[in-house]
């Protein structure tokens, strides 16, 4: 039986090519394997979820619906008043939010919303990328172009020099901040210049925000919702036209096994994506709704993860002298040769982790990842102390052809 040769692209799964390097390469005897390479929390966000999925826990007989219930839009519209004061009034458009099982589905899903919307089509998707963008712009039908994130460029897309005539052939552009893996951070007039671009060439801008709320230092990163109300201007149609802004749990609550966040933006693109999911989407159970309020809700436990992540870093900072990234919990480690360090580092050390090559795309000149390895600092303190310290021997030891 015949597949889909197009789904063949997944064939090269970070994840796959990882198990597949990785294979025949065991620890040292006697030593616990570190895992590093997949950006999971291995830390609860503390009881207010235990908590509140205890609250929750009813009407298990009911259809989810596609818009969700009140509280949870309720929640999401006063985080954001909270989180963007700047953006406070698209809290109003509650049409134009619905909640989402994550944001991996609907990155994926929003790239087939929009195939078939102009000829000799192009998907712009940041290089290195997160394997669901790649999905989208596989979903749109279009050809797939790599906007390649560079040391040289604080590792952001360089959107100053796409060409026009490109642009003008775009449906769909998939951006990030603070960006995965590198943990940078998109300045405000960065932001404000990617949607004029959307709405200049007209395409659908979508912005990926689920690091959002995992920042260093006592300046949160900027978001797109406060571009968007930067250019906003009186009778405007759609303040969010063009744009599709998402956010999850995962990260801000480090509960990425709930499975909920929020989705904002374009009133006619938000409403084809409700039509879509409707038909053959996941939507989140109304219990696991509620319990998403509650964490939207509350700052105070993300406070606390926060200060957990930022004391990781600084261990790493002692390991290996090492500048944090300003967001993210991922530590984008330059080491020469990134496929022979992660082996050597199993090997040697017992501590897993991602090349970067394995996440990015060869792009103008080569592939902008290979050179660095992506190291998720989620777990507690006593193993990432351990574990910086394994990599710092191996790091330090020259062998890496950049320490």
């Amino acid at each position: 039986m015949k597949l889909n040769p197009e789904y063949s692209l997944f064939n090269d799964n970070m994840f796959l090519q990882l198990r597949s390097a990785l294979e025949g390469v065991s620890p040292p005897d006697g030593r616990d394997v570190i895992d590093l390479s997949i950006g999971e929390p291995q830390l609860s966000g503390g009881h207010i979820l235990v908590d509140s999925v205890a609250t929750h826990n009813r009407d298990w007989q009911f259809y989810p619906k596609v818009p969700g219930v009140p509280e949870f839009t309720d929640a999401v519209c006063g985080y954001i008043e909270r989180r963007w004061p700047d953006a406070a009034a698209f809290a109003a458009l509650r049409g134009q939010i619905l909640p989402v099982p994550g944001t991996r589905e609907p990155l994926a899903f929003l790239g087939g919303i929009m195939r078939n919307t102009k000829a000799n089509a192009v998907a712009l998707v940041t290089n290195p990328f997160y394997h669901a963008w790649r999905a989208g712009a596989l979903a749109s039908g279009a050809e797939i172009a790599y906007l390649d994130s560079h040391k040289s460029n604080d590792f952001l897309p360089d959107l100053e020099n796409i060409p026009s005539g490109l642009l003008d052939r775009v449906t769909i552009m998939y951006l990030c901040s603070p960006t995965n893996p590198q943990g940078s951070v998109m300045s405000l007039s960065y932001l404000v210049h990617a949607l004029e671009l959307a709405r200049k060439h007209d395409f659908l801008l979508v912005m990926d925000e689920c690091y959002a709320d995992i920042w260093r230092g006592d300046t949160p990163p900027h978001g797109m919702l406060e571009a968007a109300a930067q250019i906003a201007r009186p009778g405007d149609d759609d303040p969010l036209s063009h744009v599709v802004v998402l956010n999850s749990l995962s990260k801000r609550s480090s509960a990425a096994g709930l499975r909920a966040g929020f989705i904002i933006g374009d009133a006619q693109v938000i409403t084809q994506y409700g039509k879509l999911v409707a038909n053959s989407g996941s939507l989140v159970p109304t219990p696991l709704l509620r319990v998403a309020a509650d964490l939207y809700n509350d700052d105070q436990h993300v406070e606390q993860i926060r200060a957990h992540y930022d004391e990781s870093f600084a261990i790493a900072a002692r390991h290996l002298g090492v500048t944090p990234p300003r967001g993210g919990f991922f530590l984008w480690l330059e080491v020469g040769d990134d496929l022979d360090f992660v082996k050597r580092l199993m090997a040697e050390e017992g501590v897993r982790a991602l090349p970067g090559q394995f996440m990015g795309a060869a792009g103008a000149a080569a592939n902008p990842a290979a050179g660095f390895v992506r190291l998720a600092l989620v777990h507690d303190h006593k193993h990432i102390d351990e574990a910086m310290r394994r990599v710092a021997r191996l790091w330090h030891s020259g062998q890496s052809g950049v320490a």
